[in-house]
């Protein structure tokens, strides 16, 4: 969903999105802080706008309204991040360990399907809102992926091992079977099951790692 987008600024390099052009700590930081901000003024019963939202969080509205060009846009994201923060902990949990990367990636694909399953309305209503952002907001900078962060965690074994190139593609076309896009489009489009659909990511996520290994040997 960030491959090679606008003007080059999503890419699948680990951390794609406007955060990865230039001070990028300093990027995050902001967005994080204008969604506590945003967070904490929604808990307490407001509705506030991106600009009372950027002087709570002591951030020009200029530089706000960059991360955020509408207020639905904000509210997406902040609603999005509260309804499944905690439950995306477990997806980027099971990249980890000392296991092999098929282990880890099978791992995360099934950790992936489950999240996305519990939360697929929640990430059905955040893909509107992408959507809608690109549509109408293209310069607008983007939330980094998560899908890209946990399936580089799980590819780690890898770095040494695979080019740097041939690393990106794997990380590219992995990305295709995770996350809302690809159940839809294995439940709603192929009409499988949720269980048919899990099955048809985990196979699709072992076939590209070995098509990867058997490319760079």
């Amino acid at each position: 969903m960030m491959v090679d987008g606008r003007q080059g600024h999503r890419r699948c390099n680990g951390l794609p999105g406007y955060e990865t052009v230039g001070r990028t700590s300093q990027k995050l930081r902001t967005r994080n802080a204008l969604k506590a901000a945003a967070t904490e003024l929604i808990a307490a019963g407001d509705h506030p706008t991106v600009a009372e939202v950027a002087e709570a969080a002591g951030i020009s509205k200029s530089t706000a309204y960059r991360y955020f060009p509408s207020q639905e846009l904000m509210y997406a994201e902040v609603v999005l991040a509260a309804t499944v923060g905690a439950d995306r902990q477990q997806v980027y949990r099971a990249a980890e360990g000392e296991d092999s990367v098929a282990l880890r990636l099978d791992r995360t694909v099934r950790a992936d399907h489950a999240f996305t399953s519990k939360h697929e309305h929640a990430l059905r209503a955040g893909l509107r809102a992408f959507l809608l952002l690109i549509d109408r907001y293209p310069e607008a900078p983007l939330e980094p992926s998560h899908r890209v962060r946990y399936l580089s965690a799980a590819l780690e074994p890898l770095a040494e091992q695979l080019s740097p190139a041939a690393h990106r593609r794997l990380l590219a076309a992995l990305s295709l079977v995770v996350g809302i896009e690809a159940a839809l489009v294995t439940q709603v489009s192929c009409g499988l099951t949720a269980d048919e659909s899990e099955d048809v990511k985990r196979w699709a996520a072992s076939a590209l790692l070995r098509a990867a290994l058997d490319d760079n040997g």
